[in-house]
């Protein structure tokens, strides 16, 4: 989804430029999206072009689901479940936190995407966290985990609540579940107003609606979280301003607008002459410099709560 790129904090080696996965780059999982009219679908046009997009995500999201994480009360000795996991980089946050006397176990169901995964935790030394390919569904219910976390998952099931409710049955009462979702409905905030950008926000916003991607999960967690029976704690909500106007202001945007494209022109959203994608960065950057404003291109909004029962 559209986020603005910047250079990754604080200095943890995977997040300086550490690619382990010689045949891709790492990115945090693929976009899922269930369509209104089939179980699910992947939108994603060129793989290697869509894995570099979700790559500058995990990047850009790092400091703010790091924030979630330590909200929620990671620490070391946790055991802790990764939903969703990709090639890692939320299991890898959560491996800092618990240190070497905890476990994180990431869970997905790409069989590509945990390989990598895997390398990329023994390059970095992590012996304590490990990967199964496997749905939340099919997961087998074992020893219940400390906390339980996930990164842009909710906006793409078909129904948050009995997701949530399937994730709290692998927690132990008193564990916590933190979760990290994009409020889609207040992305592209601006001042003073940037046309083409609220063009492009104008193309996204339906088309991620149409293809059943929940636009308003980050404000929903609260309700979903209570809603499965779980007692919230706390939550925070967080963004990067963007006062450049730079290529990587512009790049992950115009990355996403090509993820869509397709599903735009079949839905009649907008034709691909309309938004000339070679043309689009350059164009929403000349905008920005033009304008001298500045922009919101997306909040997140994280949420924690715990399991109810004797601890």
């Amino acid at each position: 989804m559209p986020v603005i790129a910047q250079a990754p904090a604080g200095g943890r080696k995977e997040r300086q430029g550490l690619r382990p996965c010689a045949s891709s780059p790492t990115p945090e999982s693929h976009m899922r999206v269930e369509e209104t009219s089939a179980a699910a679908e992947y939108v994603q046009g060129n793989e290697d072009r869509e894995l570099r997009r979700l790559m500058l995500q995990a990047q850009v999201y790092a400091p703010l689901t790091e924030g979630v994480l330590r909200g929620a009360g990671l620490r070391p000795g946790m055991r802790v479940l990764d939903v969703g996991c990709g090639v890692g980089d939320v299991s890898f946050l959560a491996a800092e936190l618990v240190g070497p006397t905890g476990e994180v176990v990431g869970v997905d169901r790409e069989a590509r995407v945990l390989a990598c995964a895997q390398r990329r935790a023994e390059v970095l030394g992590l012996p304590h966290v490990r990967f199964q390919q496997s749905s939340l569904e099919s997961l087998p219910v074992g020893a219940p985990f400390d906390a339980i976390v996930g990164r842009l998952v909710l906006m793409f099931q078909p129904d948050p609540v009995t997701f949530v409710r399937r994730m709290a049955e692998h927690l132990r009462p008193g564990g916590v579940l933190a979760l990290h979702e994009l409020e889609l409905a207040a992305m592209g905030l601006a001042h003073p107003k940037l046309p083409l950008f609220n063009r492009v926000w104008n193309w996204m916003l339906p088309t991620c609606e149409r293809v059943g991607i929940k636009v308003h999960m980050g404000l929903e967690l609260v309700s979903t979280l209570r809603r499965a029976g779980l007692v919230v704690d706390d939550g925070v909500v967080g963004g990067r301003l963007g006062v450049t106007p730079d290529a990587e202001t512009t790049h992950a945007l115009v990355e996403t607008v090509r993820t869509l494209l397709p599903h735009m022109e079949r839905l009649g959203v907008a034709l691909a002459m309309e938004v000339d994608i070679d043309t689009l960065a350059a164009r929403l950057t000349a905008e920005l410099r033009s304008n001298g404003g500045v922009l919101v291109p997306s909040l997140m909004v994280g949420v924690w709560g715990h399991r109810p029962g004797p601890v």
